[in-house]
């Protein structure tokens, strides 16, 4: 089954919520809540952590058209260090494997849904991260009521944006390593 090894460091996370809202008392939109799946830093972004958007860490940075955070404004509000998992991968078999995916694949797929679409991809022959991606596809394009191919005829940008964010994987077959590094930012 599924093992995690990272956790989420996004405003939908509870404990980011409350890392938030115990960092910044006073401040009643530090995060924002347009749904089900989508909650914003200051109502801008979904990552707590990140290595860009200096606007959300640094106050000479919030004057930029289009990228101004109302009052109040008290940075940082995402930060960059990344968090480090280490796991021994002592007992690792072989077909163990390691799935790194953007937050565009799990805001669709579980993580056991991931390992079986890996699963099956390899022993199909096929490849693992593909899988995963088109899978994600499928169910961006259900949830929103249009065919697959609608979504990817859409050209990147806003519109595509709304219904999915990038959905990028790469699968790692662990079999024969020693110890695995995982950093999330």
């Amino acid at each position: 089954g599924a093992q995690r090894v990272t956790t989420d460091l996004n405003a939908m996370n509870p404990s980011e919520q409350e890392r938030l809202r115990r960092d910044h008392p006073g401040e009643p939109d530090i995060f924002r809540c347009r749904g089900p799946y989508s909650c914003y830093v200051k109502g801008c972004l979904q990552p707590t952590y990140g290595l860009g958007d200096a606007y959300l860490k640094y106050a000479h940075f919030n004057h930029f058209p289009g990228r101004v955070v109302p009052e109040p404004y008290k940075p940082p509000y995402i930060r960059s260090a990344p968090q480090i998992t280490r796991r021994p991968l002592s007992s690792v078999s072989e077909g163990d494997f390691l799935v790194l995916a953007t937050d565009g694949v799990w805001d669709y797929l579980s993580d056991q849904n991931a390992v079986d679409l890996v699963n099956r991809a390899r022993r199909n022959g096929e490849n693992a991260a593909e899988a995963v991606v088109e899978a994600t596809l499928e169910l961006a394009a259900a949830r929103f009521g249009i065919a697959r191919e609608q979504l990817v005829a859409m050209p990147t940008g806003r519109q595509r944006r709304r219904i999915h964010d990038d959905a990028t994987v790469v699968v790692v077959d662990l079999h024969g390593a020693a110890q695995a590094s995982v950093a999330s930012a």
